[in-house]
């Protein structure tokens, strides 16, 4: 009898485990879960505005199979090359090579216009609007700028289009952590 009872007890702290398994969702440290669905919503601390899913970041959370969706949101970091033909400010035509190194920003409202944007991109897709986006503001700024001024002062080039592109990118939720000029 008590045999019956010590496996009953056992097969239920299986089940149970199962159970806990099958909804509990744990976010690793470099991404965040965007869940969706039934009851899945941000508390109005996280962001200005109530967003239709939930937002976690670096804990766990319980998560109703059948009625609400788990998608995953990289937030390392990521580099694109640039490759860019443009025309300086003196008509001449250049060929710039660089590479960006950028990321989802770590606040909540980051989060939430990179999920809504990018949520089940490919990684190819993500780079490719990147890359028009900078190349969009690299043309504009080296059509406003002669070719010595590019040659001998990179770094006030790279700070124009960071803060060139900082609109942009604040309104897809992404910040840049490095953009390198490599060739002229």
């Amino acid at each position: 009898m008590l045999w019956t009872y010590v496996i009953g007890g056992a097969v239920a702290l299986v089940v149970l485990l199962l159970l806990f398994r099958m909804v509990w969702r744990v976010a690793e440290p470099n991404e965040a879960l965007i869940i969706s669905g039934l009851g899945a919503h941000s508390s109005t601390e996280q962001v200005n505005e109530t967003l239709g899913f939930k937002i976690v970041v670096g804990r766990g959370t319980a998560v109703l199979p059948g009625f609400q969706t788990v998608r995953r949101l990289p937030l390392d970091i990521r580099a694109t090359p640039l490759t860019v033909t443009c025309v300086s400010s003196q008509g001449i035509p250049l060929h710039i090579k660089g590479v960006t190194a950028y990321k989802v920003g770590d606040d909540y409202g980051s989060i939430a216009n990179a999920a809504r944007r990018f949520l089940e991109q490919s990684d190819e897709q993500v780079m490719g609007t990147i890359h028009e986006l900078f190349a969009g503001h690299l043309r504009a700024i080296v059509g406003s700028t002669t070719v010595e001024e590019m040659l001998h002062d990179r770094e006030t080039l790279t700070t124009n289009i960071r803060g060139s592109l900082a609109g942009d990118m604040e309104k897809l939720g992404l910040v840049v952590d490095s953009l390198q000029i490599q060739e002229t």
